[in-house]
């Protein structure tokens, strides 16, 4: 059985912790919706925040809402241009690299910066029409102008507010020749 699903690229970003957010921008300090995301009470705000490693730095947009604790999504290219060399990886954890993040009251380092693994967002009700597990990999393949593309162990994440997406980082989406959003197939 396939499934269509729509495949999607998502630029460099950063989901911060309340703490952080407040140390960077301010206790009082408040945020404004500019775009909704394709996931139900997710969306990009109006702050940005600087990115910086050994090597460079790089801005990203801060999307909320809050996290448990703060996570940097690079693509492998941004990792270069910074200087960091960053774990493929679906959540931010102790072996995240580390990088200085600077808002406009000051900064914080954190061992916060992953390139995101590509992944399958979908809530329990698709899970279990598709029986997919939290976890599972799965395969997609999707037409673009470079040709048919296989993006093979793509990591399944279920949650309640979760819509059926599969997320790429810049890189694997250029690379497939996909600009910004693509129809694709899951390959069950």
């Amino acid at each position: 059985m396939n499934k269509k699903v729509e495949i999607e690229v998502s630029a460099r970003h950063v989901h911060l912790a309340k703490d952080d957010f407040e140390l960077l921008f301010g206790k009082d300090a408040k945020f404004e919706q500019v775009h909704e995301l394709n996931q139900s009470g997710e969306f990009s705000t109006d702050k940005k925040v600087t990115i910086i490693g050994p090597d460079g730095s790089l801005e990203a947009r801060f999307l909320s809402p809050f996290r448990k604790r703060t996570q940097v999504e690079l693509s492998l290219t941004d990792c270069h241009t910074i200087g960091i060399n960053s774990p493929y990886e679906i959540n931010v954890f102790d072996g995240a690299a580390s990088v200085i993040i600077r808002g406009p009251l000051g900064e914080i380092e954190r061992k916060s910066a992953i390139v995101a693994k590509r992944h399958l967002h979908l809530n329990p009700n698709e899970a279990r029409e598709l029986n997919i597990k939290d976890g599972q990999e799965i395969t997609a393949i999707v037409q673009t102008d470079r040709g048919r593309i296989i993006f093979d162990n793509i990591t399944s994440k279920i949650a309640a507010n979760f819509n059926l997406r599969v997320h790429l980082d810049t890189d694997e989406g250029n690379a497939a020749g996909i600009k910004g959003k693509a129809n694709g197939e899951i390959i069950l």
